[in-house]
């Protein structure tokens, strides 16, 4: 089986492929930015720059890339250029070309939360903990600062993209803070090879379970609970909630990973399920 990374943008497409980008138009660098006002020479880039969008909508990586890295031959500081050349590498699959283009996109706009969100996938990708624990610590800095009201609204980011089996792909959300609602720390969504999305899972933190136990018995004072569950879907829309399993403390990021990986490949039998009326949900 083979699963690439391209696969993994064309699916996520739509649904903003660089995450909380989307939502914080301000910082997002113009496509290219010359280092003289030469209005001849902005303009070809300009035509550069749209050609080779182009070609990366038309899933001609390599050309795309290619015109990308003409420009920043010319304009080591084009920060569009960049950030294309940086999303095509990751559709190539070349993962440490990828990293070297938001590593330098960075360096130029050190508060672009969609080049940080992207290295934290690249190096998650790559096996890099110690780097990603770096940019995360970076990136939730940035969210509290308030410096990117928009950004600092975001509730959680895509921490990393895996491809499964059978071409499908894997995304992990998380979230900055587990104890406000929804109260969730980690999502996984896994979609089909053709978008569709087919598995739901969260861990939760349970705010009620908690304040009980602690009153119960003073020995927990310090215990928080954490719910697995699963949205049960049929044509993308939630049909059942099923409860897998109660935790007694937050896992780290690889326990959490290597859990949900074990659920999807092997669900569990349900502590308990609710229905769900599908006809309430959004279109």
């Amino acid at each position: 089986m083979k699963t690439s990374f391209g696969m993994i943008l064309a699916v996520l497409s739509t649904l903003s492929p660089l995450g909380v980008s989307a939502q914080t138009p301000s910082t997002t660098p113009a496509p290219t930015q010359t280092t003289a006002p030469d209005a001849v020479k902005i303009a070809d880039f300009e035509k550069r720059f749209a050609q080779g969008k182009q070609l990366e909508q038309d899933g001609k990586l390599t050309e795309a890339r290619a015109v990308f890295d003409g420009i920043l031959a010319e304009d080591p500081n084009a920060k569009g250029s960049l950030r294309e050349a940086g999303i095509v590498s990751v559709g190539l699959n070349d993962l440490p070309k990828a990293n070297d283009y938001f590593e330098k996109l960075k360096t130029l706009v050190p508060d672009y939360p969609a080049a940080i969100e992207s290295l934290i996938q690249i190096n998650q990708a790559l096996g890099r903990d110690v780097k990603v624990e770096v940019l995360l610590k970076e990136f939730r800095d940035l969210h509290s600062s308030g410096k990117l009201p928009e950004f600092t609204k975001s509730r959680s980011f895509v921490r990393e993209r895996m491809p499964s089996d059978q071409n499908s792909v894997i995304v992990i959300s998380e979230f900055f803070d587990y104890k406000l609602e929804p109260y969730t720390m980690w999502m996984a969504k896994k979609y089909d090879a053709d978008g569709h999305l087919v598995r739901w899972l969260l861990l939760n933190y349970d705010p009620d379970a908690t304040k009980a136990l602690r009153a119960k018995d003073p020995k927990y004072a310090n215990t928080e609970i954490f719910t697995w569950y699963e949205h049960v879907l049929k044509d993308e829309k939630v049909k059942e909630v099923d409860v897998y399993l109660q935790i007694f403390a937050l896992p780290d990021y690889k326990k959490f990973r290597s859990a949900m990986l074990t659920i999807l490949a092997n669900p569990p039998k349900p502590i308990y399920s609710q229905t769900v009326d599908a006809s309430a949900q959004p279109q």
